[in-house]
């Protein structure tokens, strides 16, 4: 069980702007760190709130000041991912092809992976890169991010060229139905 004062810490950084929340997330992930999974499974809710409040802020700001807990953060986010597509048919339906994403920011000292599996149809992630992926998407860090968390559309952030992509389109043309499902699941109320 998730400890109730993490919880409500949590839910008291809500409270916060953006520059308080900002300065008080390193701690905040320390405390998080270990019980990611714990804490998506029990409370999706405050996953999704925890998701909509990092579209809102300065990835690439926060990651260049705090490169120590860049992968905390990451953790966190993909806990959740891969929480949602555990539990939702309609997510792990699509996953009918397995693949490799490496995501590397181009405005700040972030790195990440995805990999959607075919056979336990899951999608899994986390910080650093995958050797020899599929696909290989680079851009800000926010944009990254929104790829992620539903506030960027994948195929239209491509079309602006707010990301580049290198690896096969019709790769990424897969990819994106379960990023924008994920996406929805992830910032949706519960």
């Amino acid at each position: 069980m998730t400890d109730d004062q993490l919880v409500a810490r949590i839910e008291e950084s809500f409270e916060k702007d953006d520059d308080e929340l900002e300065e008080e997330l390193p701690e905040l992930l320390d405390e998080i760190d270990g019980q990611t999974d714990e804490l998506a499974r029990e409370n999706p809710e405050l996953v999704a709130k925890i998701l909509g409040r990092m579209q809102e802020m300065d990835i690439a700001s926060f990651v260049s000041d705090n490169p120590e807990t860049a992968d905390q953060f990451q953790d966190l986010l993909w806990s959740g991912v891969r929480v949602l597509a555990e539990n939702d048919d309609e997510v792990s339906d699509q996953i009918d092809e397995t693949i490799t994403v490496n995501f590397e920011a181009d405005d700040c000292p972030m790195t990440g992976h995805l990999e959607t599996n075919e056979t336990e149809g899951t999608v899994t992630g986390g910080a650093g890169h995958l050797d020899d992926p599929d696909l290989t998407i680079t851009g800000p860090a926010d944009t990254l991010v929104g790829l992620i968390t539903g506030g960027v559309d994948p195929i239209q952030g491509f079309m602006q060229q707010k990301y580049e992509m290198d690896g096969p389109v019709n790769k990424g043309t897969k990819l994106a139905p379960i990023m924008n499902s994920l996406s929805e699941k992830a910032t949706a109320p519960q």
